[in-house]
């Protein structure tokens, strides 16, 4: 069985695959935003700076109120 992984080709398949150019923006978003997060934070899986709920719910109740 090994012999038959070794044996496919995946060359075709991976020149033709391109990514969306927005998850390559979001991506590099995210992973700006992972500078600024403490070893802590990441350890315990703690969401990005300004992607928890309680942000989203800030900016969406600051919104409110300046309407």
């Amino acid at each position: 069985m090994a012999r038959l992984l070794t044996d496919v080709s995946l060359a075709p398949l991976a020149s033709s695959f391109r990514p969306d150019p927005l998850a390559l923006a979001e991506r590099d978003r995210r992973e700006e935003l992972r500078e600024h997060q403490s070893l802590t934070a990441a350890f315990f899986g703690d969401p990005l700076p300004g992607l928890s709920a309680l942000d989203r719910r800030r900016l969406s109740e600051q919104g409110a109120l300046t309407s």
